[in-house]
């Protein structure tokens, strides 16, 4: 299961050799919401046959739907499924996104990967990262704030301080109670056992622990998602945590609680009381930069001129409007965009997610916001680099 981050993307942005296939849909958490999701998938994948067929061989493309057919036959995936799915395959590659949002269900067989929407679900401002800390383990966790959820660690990740520190513990060795979130973990604190249970010494081995979970989390899970990053342990856990830490993306405010005191929802309420006023004053200083830059050649809401720019790579920052569509087609060798009425005139784009994806492209940044806060009515604004 691919984890959304742009790392995860880059190597869909780059030219592709086709066929490149795309499948989103709108999925469900529980029963009895899921049951159509796998018969609404295999739906799906007769639109991705049906395009192949026209196209290519039987023998050319069967190969490349055969992830699929396996995907539809696994009952356990479709028993623990999110709010939305995304795939894009090609031969030699079937990678799987799980979203946290809803998506439109289509699927389409062309020379390049639709990416858009997952651009889109990458840049809302209400996404965070958790990081839920006692002395002996780590959980993560992804959300948004309406959903959260737990970040799948596989086995090479120091997720507790055995996997972290091995038998180079100065305290000796310890047994550990499952650690979970949830008043059912509150009975279950861990017990420390045997030899070399000094104060001193446990306390290098949480420090110790610690770095080591700091540069794992830093390197793994926020570098490719640029995500921000808040911080729920106990208080005597929250100084010395940050004291090591390398991670720019940490917020300064934490919760300082025992993580285990919290079920999973309470706990992304909390967080995001802490995140809301962070997403706030980033689209705050954006607009007000924007702004400041408009009117000087350093901005612009005018779609013929932002697109010249993004194409000469002097772009920085890209704000786009969440709920606003605008139908055309981009004009790449000259450097314009068509405007039509709409969206049923044949390769029509919309205009925004072509520009974000552009943006992207070119290591811009881009910004999805909400209508009411946009700084223009065109549904496009742009900062340049020059």
């Amino acid at each position: 299961m691919g984890h959304l981050s742009f790392d995860a993307l880059a190597p869909f942005l780059e030219r592709q050799e086709g066929p490149c296939l795309s499948l989103y849909q709108a999925t469900h958490r529980s029963h009895p919401d899921n049951a159509q999701d796998p018969i609404r998938f295999k739906n799906l994948v007769k639109d991705l046959e049906h395009s192949l067929s026209s196209q290519y061989h039987k023998s050319e493309y069967e190969p490349l739907l055969e992830p699929f057919h396996r995907l539809a036959a696994d009952e356990h995936f479709w028993q623990h499924t999110l709010d939305g799915l995304a795939i894009l395959a090609k031969k030699g590659e079937f990678k799987v996104f799980s979203l946290q949002r809803p998506t439109s269900d289509f699927a389409v067989v062309s020379d390049s990967f639709h990416i858009k929407p997952l651009l889109r679900q990458m840049q809302t401002l209400d996404r965070f990262q958790v990081i839920c800390l006692t002395r002996q383990a780590v959980q993560l966790f992804e959300g948004n704030r309406d959903v959260m959820d737990h970040i799948v660690l596989d086995d090479e990740f120091p997720a507790t301080i055995e996997q972290a520190l091995g038998e180079e513990r100065e305290a000796g060795t310890l047994s550990m109670a499952s650690y979970r979130l949830g008043a059912a973990a509150r009975t279950s604190a861990a017990m420390f056992h045997g030899h070399g249970g000094r104060a001193e010494a446990v306390e290098v081995d949480t420090e110790r622990f610690f770095r080591v979970v700091d540069r794992a989390i830093n390197d793994r899970i926020t570098k490719p998602s640029s995500l921000p990053l808040v911080l729920v342990t106990l208080p005597e856990y929250q100084g010395t945590f940050r004291k090591l830490s390398h991670n720019s993306h940490l917020l300064k405010e934490g919760i300082s609680i025992d993580p285990t005191a919290l079920s999973v929802d309470d706990l992304r309420k909390r967080v995001w009381e802490v995140v809301q006023p962070v997403a706030q004053e980033r689209v705050a200083n954006a607009i007000a930069q924007f702004k400041k830059s408009h009117g000087t050649g350093l901005a612009s809401d005018n779609i013929q001129s932002v697109v010249r720019a993004i194409l000469d790579g002097r772009v920085d920052t890209l704000l786009i409007s969440a709920e606003q569509r605008i139908p055309g087609r981009v004009n790449r060798e000259e450097k314009k965009v068509e405007i039509l009425e709409d969206f049923n005139a044949p390769d029509v784009e919309d205009v925004l997610d072509d520009l974000a994806e552009m943006t992207i492209r070119r290591s811009g940044k881009l910004m999805v916001l909400p209508e009411d806060v946009m700084p223009t009515d065109t549904g496009i604004a742009a900062i340049y680099r020059y």
